[in-house]
């Protein structure tokens, strides 16, 4: 009898950037149930969902932590630490603050191990950014879902990219976007959702005043 399996999670990649979508996988920090990473796999789907690594890759990185759980529990524990600074660095970017000194000191040393692992391969006729896997399995070789997320994080703060980082106003949201609209003004992570209950809710508190 075969057993059943949960799903993968299914991540909405609407944020504009990969470290945003990262930062959006725990939507509302404020409801443990919109939390996204439950494990180390989740985290292999998130970079594999967004395009940051390779069917290949994922399938060597899911064979690495079935035999290293401890090294891949820890690397887990790292990549929801990392998400959390991430939220707070660009939350603080998003409301024109700067950021906090200890979040920007844990995120800058955690960029050294992943870009050393940055090379440039040919691709065609020309040469493309790629990431090296180690060669030694363990906590080393199973970061690399988060190397790209590092990189896209600190390309997106040296970048007037910046100053388009926006946080939902929706009062039960904490996702973040890149507001790419005409005239800058977009206040919600989607009008479906946080855009449509903001309007209800004025709705209703017009009704009840007697407008």
């Amino acid at each position: 009898m075969v057993e059943d399996r949960p799903a993968a999670p299914s991540f909405d990649l609407s944020g504009g950037a990969p470290c945003l979508d990262f930062a959006n996988t725990w939507a509302d920090r404020g409801r443990p149930e919109t939390e996204s990473l439950r494990g180390y796999g989740d985290l292999v789907a998130f970079a594999l969902q967004a395009g940051l690594l390779s069917g290949g890759h994922a399938a060597r990185l899911a064979g690495r932590a079935a035999r290293h759980p401890r090294a891949a529990a820890a690397v887990f524990a790292q990549g929801r630490g990392l998400r959390e600074d991430l939220y707070r660095i660009f939350s603080a970017t998003a409301a024109r603050r700067a950021p906090a000194a200890a979040d920007l000191e844990r995120l800058n040393a955690a960029l050294p191990a992943a870009l050393s692992r940055l090379r440039l391969a040919r691709r065609g006729a020309g040469f493309a950014w790629t990431w090296a896997e180690p060669a030694a399995p363990g906590k080393a070789a199973l970061a690399a879902p988060l190397w790209p997320i590092l990189r896209s994080a600190a390309d997106l703060l040296a970048s007037d990219a910046s100053k388009q980082v926006r946080e939902c106003a929706g009062a039960a949201c904490t996702w973040l976007f890149l507001d790419r609209s005409r005239n800058r003004s977009r206040r919600w992570c989607s009008m479906d959702t946080c855009g449509n209950r903001a309007k209800a809710r004025r709705h209703y508190h017009r009704k009840s005043d007697g407008g």
